[in-house]
Parts: C-alpha cells; structure tokens; sequence
C-alpha cells in the first residue's frame, strides 16, 4: 500500500507539473507528509509488536518464577514432613531399644529389629553401618535363627525401597555390617547339645556339693571386698549382676537367659577370648561373648531372687563363686 500511494503521489506530481497547475514546492511537501505517514504507521505497528512480545515475555518469565517458587515450597513442605517422620522414627527406635534393654526377651527384640530398619531408610550408609555396630553389642541371642534373618532381610529391603524412593539413593547390593547385624541377631550361636547341658549340669552340682562340704564358702560381702582389693567393681542390676575393671576390657555378668542364670564373659567381639574359654569351660559363645548355665535354678534360686539369694544360699553363691574365679583367673593367666 505504502508503495502504491508513492507511485501514485509521483504520477500525480509529474502531471502537475508537466501542466505547472501547482508549484514545485507544494508537490514535494505532500510527497513528504505522505511518506512520513506511512513511516510513523509502520514504525508504531512494529513498536506494538515488540512491546506484545516483551509483554509476553515477561509474563513466561513470572510463570517460571511463581513455578519454581511452588516447587521450592513443596521441597521443603516435604524435606519438613520427612524431618517429621525422621523424629517419629528416631523415638519409636529409643522406645524400643528401652523396653529390649531392661526387659530382653523375643518380642522387644523383634521390636528393635523393626524400628532399626525404619531408621535405616532415613540414613546414609555410614549412619547404617556406625547404627548397626551398636546394636550388634547390644543385642543378644534369642529367638529361631532362621525366622529372625529373613526377618531382618525383608525388613531391609522394604527399607532400601523407601530410601531410594525418598532420597534418590541407589540400593546396595551388599553391605558387610548389615551381614553382621543379621548374624548378631539371628541368634547363630555355638551351643552344646541338650544333653550335654544335662551332664554338665550333673557333673557341676556334684562339685558345688563337694565345695560347701569341704571348704569354707565366703560370704557375699566377703566376696565383694576381695574382688574389690583385686580391682573389680560390682554393679548390680534387675536380678542380675556385672563385673568390670579398669584393667582389662572383659566384663563379667551372671543373669538370667532362656530361663536359665548363666554367667557370661565378653570382650568386645573378641572371638579368640570367647573360643578360648568355650574350649577351656565348654559352655556356648558368640563372637567375643561366652556363657554358661549356672545349676542355681535347682538350688531354689527362682525368677528375681538372685541378688536376695546370693548372701543366703551357700550352694547358689559357691556356684556363682566358683565360675567368677575360673574366669578371673583364666584372665589373669
């Protein structure tokens, strides 16, 4: 259009001109507003497109920010709830590690292997790996080995499905302290036959008689005092005892297990010392843990009386005796 209306301005001015109707001054001032017209058109028409783009723009940007803000918000509305649940799950955990703790028996210790695992979908593995070392010295060896394992070993993948899901982390196809962890409380233990525990337990009565009839038996106090001139100390629990000395790092315990009393020695996951007196005084071991079942039971000594029996009951505390040198000495060597 623009240039159908120049031509047609110069067919115009040329006619006139040739005829000299007007004056050349005139003619080239129309030819000028004509053109600047059509220029002022153009450059406005083309300023409203940049300035519709530029609106556009604008408006893209402000979406992509108000969506990046939605998205920052719902991170944390999520890394808040996870937070959450992560207290929730730590708790529970403390809860039963307490009631396995102060009452250990098969149900608070498949409590503690479920809140272990829920922990686990929360950590990193060298959280997992420091977590599950000490529970490992914590837990001990009750319960069907086989049920517990697979046990542990469904409950770890359910929570390596939840980690990878929750934190993008990718599953591990192996990890050694889990392969402990499992060992630890599967209860996979060397223990005699029951019968050899039978014949044991006949054999060591017949000795314990044979001590209360020919020699003196200490009494508890007594006892107490000369382990305590040696440098051990005593502390008393929940019908249950425990001997510790700054000397050395094996810890004595007589208590109640299975419902049988056994008196028990550890040194920190040691196995030469546990495969050492298991060699020496039969009995079972784990690791660095041995034990072996007291016949104090068929001594009167029932459920919760062993502290109040011990001062009273020559035979129980002879037995009790007998086995607490036999491992001092043995440490002693």
């Amino acid at each position: 259009m623009f240039a159908i209306s120049i031509v047609g301005i110069a067919v115009v001015t040329v006619s006139l001109t040739d005829k000299n109707e007007l004056p050349l001054t005139i003619i080239g001032a129309l030819l000028g507003v004509a053109m600047t017209v059509f220029a002022t058109y153009f450059l406005f028409k083309g300023q409203s497109k940049q300035q519709l783009a530029l609106l556009e723009q604008q408006q893209q940007q402000q979406l992509s920010l108000l969506e990046e803000q939605h998205n920052i918000e719902r991170d944390q509305e999520k890394e808040s709830e996870t937070f959450k649940q992560k207290l929730v799950s730590y708790n529970s955990f403390l809860d039963a590690l307490r009631r396995y703790v102060t009452q250990p028996n098969e149900t608070s210790k498949k409590e503690i292997i479920f809140h272990t695992m829920a922990i686990r979908m929360h950590c990193k593995d060298s959280i997992v790996e420091s977590l599950d070392e000490n529970i490992i010295s914590i837990i001990k060896d009750t319960g069907d080995k086989n049920e517990i394992k697979s046990l542990v070993t469904a409950l770890n993948k359910i929570a390596y499905i939840f980690r990878e899901e929750l934190y993008d982390m990718t599953t591990p196809s192996s990890s050694k302290p889990l392969d402990d962890f499992e060992k630890a409380i599967s209860g996979s233990a060397e223990e005699p036959s029951e019968e050899q525990k039978v014949k044991d337990n006949e054999e060591e009565q017949k000795e314990d008689e044979a001590a209360v009839s020919n020699s003196r038996i200490l009494s508890w106090d007594e006892k107490i005092d000369q382990l305590k001139s040696i440098g051990w100390n005593l502390t008393n629990g929940n019908d249950s005892f425990t001997l510790s000395s700054n000397a050395t790092p094996v810890i004595i315990s007589v208590y109640r297990k299975k419902g049988k009393y056994v008196v028990e020695a550890s040194k920190e996951n040691d196995s030469d010392f546990s495969q050492t007196l298991k060699d020496n005084f039969k009995g079972s071991r784990r690791y660095g843990t041995w034990w072996r079942e007291l016949p104090i039971n068929n001594y009167g000594v029932t459920e919760g009386t062993l502290l109040t029996q011990l001062p009273n009951n020559v035979r129980a505390r002879a037995s009790v005796i007998k086995w607490i040198d036999k491992v001092i000495a043995y440490i002693n060597q």
